[in-house]
């Protein structure tokens, strides 16, 4: 059968070597874009850019997405860029978050317990599917497909989430809506697609981007929680998937939490996620007012303002709720304080906000795609140093 976890490296490695190629590739294709725009030395970008990735720093095309070509930029303001290479983002979360609290927030099901545990809005749990340990929120067992086809079966017919306990980029997610009108046993996802408990346990079992994603981690268990409906402002705006904020916070060295950036996750396919692998848009959230700025993906340079599929912009649209979303990630980085550095998920549901999940290996791409300037700065770099120093 051979070794299973020398199959996983060699499975982990062949991912990092095309993902560095595939890096190489938009370095070189967007060095030309940008020296036809901006009238620059298309052998200069690609130094800069490639300095940067010997250094450790960033991805060649990193520096693209980023924009560190900006010539209004100084040496200063460029090194205010959170570094984004494996290497360099483990040595910034170990800092802010040491390892031994990873667990409060990799594994959904603890992070579902704890942070309910505090008063702070999540989605309502129904069960955990595990062929070993699983079993409903009843104590009744989740164990095997005809167990699972039956607990679907009594499930509200408004809908429910199957996800990986310790998931990471939406992989293996499915938001359903309820039943099929055909069949009881098969439920709809939101663009249509059809899922019985035994497609759902084939979903469970294809694990390999997971295992890459997060080494370690149990790919097949998973929880089934209530459906979350975006705010009807937001689903009249966008569409029907549940767009999400990730509100970065940081506990200071005198205790307090503030937050620092916010993305929004536009989303307008009804996949159900809102990660940027599935299409979505990052715009930057106005810390004050809750406006959206332009929005940036890692598959273009460009900026966005329309959602698209349409012509409506959507620069300059207030999220709804704004004053309680921040309330809610001030109040989970308080409930956990040494947790200095956490991403919050935050949905605007038709209920109000709700806590989604918390990230301590939060993505400063994510953050600093959209962002009007590097995150290393003021407050975050300043609690960074100050952690160096103890």
């Amino acid at each position: 059968m051979g070794d299973p976890s020398l199959h996983t490296r060699l499975r982990k490695w062949k991912h990092r070597l095309s993902r560095h190629l595939r890096g190489l590739r938009s370095a070189w294709r967007y060095s030309g874009i940008v020296a036809r725009e901006e009238g620059l030395s298309r052998w200069r970008l690609l130094g800069e850019a490639l300095l940067l990735a010997a250094r450790g720093r960033m991805a060649p095309d990193t520096y693209f997405y980023y924009r560190l070509f900006d010539r209004t930029l100084s040496p200063e303001q460029k090194r205010r860029y959170l570094p984004e290479s494996p290497r360099a983002n483990a040595r910034l979360w170990a800092r802010l978050t040491p390892t031994r609290f990873r667990c409060l927030y990799d594994n959904k099901l603890v992070f579902h317990h704890y942070f309910a545990s505090l008063g702070l809005p999540v989605a309502g749990l129904f069960g955990v599917f595990d062929a070993v340990v699983g079993r409903t929120a009843e104590g009744e067992s989740l164990r095997t497909e005809a167990e699972l086809a039956a607990f679907l079966r009594r499930l509200p017919h408004n809908g429910f989430v199957f996800k990986p306990v310790e998931g990471m980029r939406g992989h293996q997610v499915l938001v359903l809506t309820g039943p099929a009108p055909d069949d009881p046993d098969t439920f709809l996802t939101l663009s249509g697609e059809r899922y019985d408990a035994a497609g759902m346990i084939a979903i469970a079992n294809d694990s390999a981007a997971l295992e890459i994603q997060n080494p370690g981690a149990s790919p097949s268990t998973f929880m089934i929680e209530e459906r979350i409906r975006p705010h009807p402002d937001l689903a009249e705006f966008i569409g029907p998937t549940l767009c999400t904020v990730r509100v970065l916070t940081i506990v200071g060295l005198d205790g307090q939490p503030r937050i620092v950036a916010s993305v929004f996750k536009l989303q307008p396919k009804p996949v159900g996620v809102d990660h940027l692998l599935y299409g979505a848009l990052g715009c930057w959230v106005d810390p004050q007012t809750g406006a959206l700025g332009p929005g940036r993906t890692r598959s273009r340079l460009g900026s966005t303002t329309v959602i698209p599929g349409t012509d409506r912009s959507f620069v300059g649209y207030r999220l709804p709720g704004w004053k309680e979303v921040k309330q809610l990630a001030l109040a989970a980085a308080a409930g956990f304080p040494w947790a200095h550095a956490i991403g919050w998920d935050i949905g605007i549901s038709d209920q109000g906000p709700i806590l989604i999940e918390g990230n301590e290996r939060w993505s400063p791409s994510l953050m600093q795609i959209p962002a009007p300037h590097g995150l290393m700065d003021g407050e975050l770099k300043a609690l960074y140093d100050g952690l160096k120093d103890r």
